[in-house]
């Protein structure tokens, strides 16, 4: 009895003093930065994958940027990085200084919607349209068949980087929204004030409005061109393309990440970025 209780005891100092390693020591640590307009939806992902896979503990940094993120990626201080953009051609070369190869996965994709007040009586646009209202080349709805009523364009601030550079990098081909849009903090404040300004519209991810019946708000239908038929915005048409407001999302890793680190990636893939069930906000 004295052995065990004797044994028991250097244990418990080995253990106290670091010198067994506990369970939590043994988990293998996954770090993973990047476009803050992700880390909602990865980390839900990161939460379910861990009860399923508890020898792993991922870390899913928040209130980050895509930049931050493939810079601590390609400094090999994160193991995943969230990217709501693909690779740009001097971060594929910081990282071939390096000697590091970049693997791209590609999650899925996200939609931007343009919202204007219930009462505008026009309920679609063409990409060129939305072009023209945001850069200020058309300033009144009459000139897109809607009433003589001046435009106020609302357009989201340095709290969502990601979306704007989007907006104007994707959207409208380089050049900056117009000086006179008013610029708001986030997107449910965008949305609050387009429902409450006649004549107004803005932009939101597919994640922000979804009106319902008491909604003072509504989601434009967008064409390509003015050849094809406008199609409202949903994780149907936001998937297979048809819809032409979409972002991607990637997920970019070490070609020679371990295991663990690709089993979770791959699991996020899976996944995909369509309507989640999970109780985490994305």
């Amino acid at each position: 009895m004295k052995k065990i209780l004797i044994i028991a005891m250097i244990v418990a100092a080995f253990s106290i003093a670091g010198g067994l390693p506990s369970a939590a020591q043994t988990k293998v640590p996954i770090k993973v930065k990047g476009a803050d307009s992700m880390w909602g939806r990865v980390r839900s992902l990161a939460l379910l994958y861990m009860k399923d896979h508890p020898q792993v503990d991922i870390a899913v940094s928040a209130s980050s940027l895509v930049d931050e993120g493939m810079k601590a990626l390609i400094a090999g201080e994160a193991d995943v990085a969230m990217a709501s953009r693909k690779i740009t051609a001097q971060e594929s070369e910081e990282a071939k200084v390096k000697g590091l190869e970049l693997d791209e996965h590609l999650v899925g994709y996200g939609g931007i919607v343009i919202i204007t007040d219930k009462q505008n009586p026009v309920n679609e646009l063409s990409i060129d349209q939305v072009r023209k209202i945001f850069t200020g080349e058309i300033v009144n709805w009459k000139d897109i068949n809607g009433k003589n009523q001046a435009i106020t364009v609302f357009k989201s601030g340095e709290k969502h980087p990601g979306t704007l550079l989007f907006v104007e990098k994707d959207l409208l081909g380089g050049v900056s929204i117009a000086k006179s849009a008013i610029t708001l903090p986030d997107f449910p404040v965008i949305v609050k004030k387009v429902g409450e300004t006649a004549g107004s519209i803005g932009y939101a991810r597919m994640r922000d409005p979804f009106p319902g019946p008491e909604s003072r708000i509504k989601l434009l239908k967008i064409s390509k061109d003015g050849q094809s038929p406008p199609v409202s915005a949903s994780r149907a048409t936001i998937g297979n393309g048809t819809y032409p407001l979409r972002r991607p999302y990637y997920l970019y890793t070490a070609a020679t990440a371990g295991k663990d680190v690709r089993g979770f990636v791959d699991f996020v893939v899976s996944k995909g970025w369509g309507e989640p069930n999970l109780t985490h906000q994305w």
